[in-house]
């Protein structure tokens, strides 16, 4: 997902859960390669979710507004739109992601970290494992991994809120027009 929480109790996994599911990505990285293919890595949706958090589901405007609040009352925070679809089933395309700064030392395989990609855009993508050069990242819903590590030069953050729209924002823009008589049509 390129540029890519619900806080609620009732939705957070127990402690146990998270000890549990750590633990399953520790023992899962012990058997992966680094990618060193760039093919051999597999995720398990459920292990990164306890890392990564988990989209809150809002209505398609809301997610920029929600993002947006967030950023102005946290320093040290930044948002983004996500394009495409190499999160799934985790981010959806159009999710917006908060993300927090934090120091390389503080990453860990699992988290959604935001880092800068080759291409000079922002990369959001799941770490799998740290080697000499740095943390080997890739899209949950890809067969490889990233070419580019992410280093103390281009790591954005790490994602600690996600908020994804119930619908395409340019088909809410279409209803809300629709609904105000002002679709114009262009025979």
């Amino acid at each position: 997902m390129e540029n890519k929480h619900n806080d609620s109790q009732a939705t957070r996994p127990s402690r146990f859960a998270r000890y549990a599911a750590f633990g399953a990505i520790a023992v899962a990285s012990l058997g992966w390669s680094g990618c060193s293919t760039m093919t051999s890595a597999k995720f398990s949706p459920q292990a990164v979710a306890v890392m990564s958090p988990q989209a809150e589901l809002v209505q398609p405007f809301e997610a920029m507004r929600l993002a947006k609040r967030y950023v102005m009352e946290h320093p040290d925070t930044g948002f983004l739109v996500g394009s495409g679809d190499s999160m799934l089933p985790l981010y959806r395309d159009h999710t917006v992601v908060v993300t927090q700064k934090v120091a390389v030392a503080d990453l860990k395989a699992g988290m959604t970290a935001v880092y800068v990609g080759e291409t000079g855009r922002p990369v959001a993508h799941v770490l799998v494992k740290k080697d000499s050069d740095g943390w080997v990242a890739m899209g949950v819903g890809n067969a490889e991994c990233d070419s580019t590590r992410v280093t103390e030069d281009n790591l954005v953050g790490i994602v600690i809120k996600a908020y994804e729209p119930s619908s395409s924002p340019m088909v809410a823009l279409l209803a809300e027009a629709a609904a105000r008589n002002a679709v114009a049509s262009n025979p």
